[in-house]
């Protein structure tokens, strides 16, 4: 009787020594989680929740374009330079809509026999990149650089849903790669100097411009400022009919500094082929 009530006392024992260590580790789990719930809370850092109109607002665009790429903190590019006012520059007194002709199928126009309005004393090698105030209606008015190695992105493009450029409209087909006919277009491509969500520097484009027209031209910089380190003067301008605020296209103007290689200016039309647009307000549908 003895023994049976030692045996008995012993596994009473280690019945009591298991539960205080299973009571013990998950007082430490706790103690680890409340830990670092303080760390975090003090270090600022926050963790939104991505709901429906996030998801849907993320589109690949590539060229102008938002991405799904994983990083890319839009906030951690320089900002570029942010005048005031619209410079005086080459293209602006000179070119008009009137020297376009009416679309007929190519995503492009070479505007002035394919030579920029870009003056001698534009020409630099000092790198740098400036973006145009809006206009009165909010519109974007240009945006202007000298591309070279200094000003191409070190990071992934982050996200720039939350741009709403004026004119735009979300409308979806499912016969357009990506199933959006209007993207959010970089004037100047994060490609060369790394924006993103920067207001100035976005319009209402078509997925057929800034694929067809805009992304040649601006991969044909990247790769001769990759290739050579050499600089690119580079501007593109939105030009809108009256006060509509959708542009009828942009015009893109490109002149290599250190040799020739490089030259352009064309104009690129804000069309999707198969779809009738609105440029007073952005509405847009299939044509009948």
């Amino acid at each position: 009787m003895k023994k049976s009530g030692s045996r008995k006392k012993r596994k009473d024992y280690r019945k009591r020594r298991l539960i205080r260590k299973g009571v013990s580790a998950v007082l430490l789990v706790f103690m680890v989680l409340a830990f670092v719930w303080i760390r975090v809370r003090e270090s600022g850092v926050s963790f939104p929740a991505v709901g429906p109109e996030q998801k849907k607002e993320t589109e690949a665009e590539p060229g102008g374009e938002a991405s799904t790429e994983p990083g890319g903190d839009a906030s951690s590019e320089p900002p570029g330079e942010m005048p005031d006012e619209v410079p005086d520059t080459g293209s602006a007194d000179i070119f008009t809509l009137e020297m376009v002709p009416p679309y007929s199928g190519q995503a492009y126009v070479d505007i002035n026999d394919d030579v920029p309005f870009f003056t001698e004393e534009e020409m630099t090698t000092e790198a740098f990149h400036q973006y145009w105030p809006l206009d009165e209606l909010g519109r974007c008015t240009g945006a202007y650089a000298c591309v070279g190695p200094e000003t191409l992105p070190k990071q992934e493009r982050g996200e720039i849903w939350e741009i709403r450029p004026t004119g735009w409209n979300t409308n979806r087909y499912s016969d357009i790669d990506g199933e959006m006919l209007f993207n959010r277009c970089h004037l100047i491509g994060h490609l060369l100097t790394g924006q993103d969500a920067n207001e100035r520097n976005l319009i209402t484009g078509t997925r057929y411009m800034n694929v067809e027209g805009m992304l040649p031209f601006e991969e044909s910089v990247v790769r001769y400022v990759e290739g050579t380190g050499h600089h690119v003067m580079y501007r593109v301008r939105p030009y809108f009919d009256g006060d509509n605020l959708v542009c009828t296209g942009v015009l893109m103007e490109a002149r290599s500094v250190e040799d020739p290689l490089v030259q352009f200016c064309a104009f690129c039309y804000n069309v999707q082929p198969g779809f009738e647009i609105d440029y007073a307000t952005g509405d847009n549908h299939r044509k009948e």
